[in-house]
């Protein structure tokens, strides 16, 4: 009888341990994710947010968010404070491309892997971040650039003007939309930037800007404005109309936000640039695969599309943002 019990004794405990070791799916994922978002400053903006945090707790992750509203210094502070908490990983939605190598040094320190998203950062060390995750902001440009190419390419014009709206001077986005968008339409000689003005990727400033432009007397013999975000497109749209301009410019925008598609289909502006922010899919994934210890890319890139009045309008799928 003694020897039975002992015999149960040890299958109770081997079951026990078995328990242990194949704990839920649900427990096992009880990791906390920093997500160090860059701001609100746009719809675009708070569609990623939102697709990226409900992405990580749908796979039962414990999301700590951290928005700097644009403000560098206050996004580093935001990094140090999850390598502080020892979060599990940190999601990075940087807001410049500089400075990130001694922020991220300190993560890698302490154990914590990060994954950038969206705008990418400028450094040699691919041994501090695991992926990027987000579009090709030079494609982006480029399709841009084809755009304004292929609309002049059978017209006889001596020059063509293009007005140039930047986005934030020192991001990935501004540097890689302008030189997709130059090297696209470089190719036809007849096509230059002619003049160039800084929006921040935000309206008003754009608005702003645009507004001392147009009463310094430059968008004279422009022909094209080009503007690296909806935001900034839609503040270049108020300012024309508060001086009373009639727009006959082509009109070329990036993002695809539902306000500038309803100005596509109204034939107020020429083309749309998509720039996908439901990433949140592809970031919840990887997040999962960095933790199943599977091999991931260095870049992992999001799909993006057209829409211009060469396409048919009404096949464009509903915005949510």
């Amino acid at each position: 009888m003694k020897k039975i019990q002992v015999i149960l004794l040890v299958l109770l405990a081997l079951l026990l341990t078995g328990c242990q070791n194949n704990e839920p799916a649900e427990e096992q994922n009880e990791r906390t994710i920093g997500f160090a978002q860059a701001g609100t400053e746009s719809n675009w903006r708070k569609a990623q947010n939102k697709s990226i945090t409900e992405e990580l707790e749908k796979q039962n992750y414990q999301v700590m968010a951290r928005n700097s509203f644009s403000d560098p210094k206050q996004q580093f502070q935001d990094v140090m404070t999850f390598i502080a908490y020892q979060v599990d990983l940190i999601v990075l939605s940087p807001i410049q491309e500089n400075g990130w190598e001694t922020v991220l040094e300190e993560a890698k320190k302490a154990g914590i892997p990060v994954i950038i998203v969206d705008r990418n950062i400028a450094t040699e060390r691919t041994d501090l971040f695991l992926t990027h995750i987000g579009s090709s902001f030079k494609a982006q440009g480029g399709r841009a650039g084809l755009y304004v190419s292929n609309y002049y390419q059978k017209k006889e014009k001596e020059s063509v003007n293009v007005f140039e709206i930047k986005g934030s001077d020192h991001t990935s986005p501004t540097r890689l939309r302008h030189d997709g968008f130059a090297e696209t339409v470089g190719r036809d000689p007849r096509i230059k930037i002619t003049q160039t003005i800084t929006g921040d990727y935000i309206r008003l400033k754009a608005k702003e800007a645009f507004s001392e432009a147009i009463k310094a007397g430059k968008l004279q013999n422009i022909d094209v404005i080009y503007s690296h975000n909806d935001e900034m497109t839609l503040g270049a749209l108020d300012a024309l109309e508060a001086a009373k301009i009639e727009n006959n410019f082509v009109i070329v925008s990036i993002d695809a936000q539902k306000e500038m598609i309803d100005l596509l289909k109204q034939q107020k502006v020429n083309c749309v640039v998509e720039c996908n922010p439901f990433m949140g899919e592809l970031v919840a994934n990887t997040v999962k695969r960095y933790f199943a210890k599977e091999t991931i890319s260095e870049d992992i890139y999001v799909s993006d599309t057209v829409f211009s009045d060469q396409n048919p309008l009404s096949t464009i799928p509903p915005r949510n943002y």
